[in-house]
């Protein structure tokens, strides 16, 4: 009888050993998958991260490269564009015609005067108020560039008419402005600079004629040798 309740005791905690390590392997295992599926998610957010970052960076380079581009090929649009209307104003006669030249002469005296001045500030030549009053000559010309257009593009000669008698007027004083703009620039047109121009002549005079000795003599100890 004793050794039969001590059977069972045996086979019981044997049994409950078996659960034991059952139950452990199992959490082992489970921890173990779960740390797995974390690196693994960590690895994709990672990746996601990478390529956001190169397509983001790719997108920059690209939009400024475009806009580069956009306000290098502006000025050459607006050329061939003003080129073209000066073809079509010469073949086109009546009030067309006259509003179209209109439109050419003030657009062509507001951009040699922007030159002139980008110019003489880059050369740093006192230019005075010329900048403020050539500002406000530009917001005028661009308004009556304005309407200039709405004329040339209105279906009906009469009113085209009208249009070229009152803004050509205007046209041709904003015009007139520009140019006494650029004749200012140019009869005060002397640069500051740090060279003493002068000064710089003379010493080109005298490194000139050492350099003609030193041929002379050059030449001469090769005839005599």
């Amino acid at each position: 009888m004793t050794l039969v309740f001590t059977l069972i005791c045996f086979h019981a905690r044997g049994a409950r050993l078996i659960s034991t390590k059952r139950h452990r392997y199992t959490r082992a295992g489970s921890e173990d998958s779960m740390d797995f599926g974390t690196v693994f998610l960590i690895l994709i957010l990672v990746v996601i991260a990478i390529v956001l970052g190169v397509a983001i960076t790719v997108g920059v380079l690209v939009s400024r490269g475009v806009l580069g581009l956009v306000k290098l090929s502006k000025p050459k649009y607006e050329s061939a564009k003003r080129n073209a209307m000066k073809v079509r104003a010469e073949t086109t006669s009546g009030p067309l015609g006259e509003i179209m030249k209109a439109r050419i002469r003030l657009q062509e005296a507001m951009e040699a005067t922007r030159r002139s001045l980008e110019v003489a500030s880059s050369t740093r030549q006192y230019t005075g108020n010329l900048d403020s009053i050539f500002r406000t000559l530009q917001q005028s010309a661009q308004v009556v560039d304005s309407q200039l257009l709405v004329a040339q593009q209105d279906p009906d000669p009469a009113v085209r008419g009208i249009y070229a008698k009152t803004l050509s007027v205007q046209a041709e004083q904003i015009t007139h402005t520009a140019t006494g703009i650029r004749n200012a620039l140019a009869s005060a047109a002397a640069p500051a600079v740090d060279v003493d121009l002068k000064d710089l002549t003379r010493t080109l005079e005298i490194e000139a004629t050492m350099l003609k000795n030193w041929s002379a003599t050059y030449t001469g100890l090769g005839d005599g040798s």
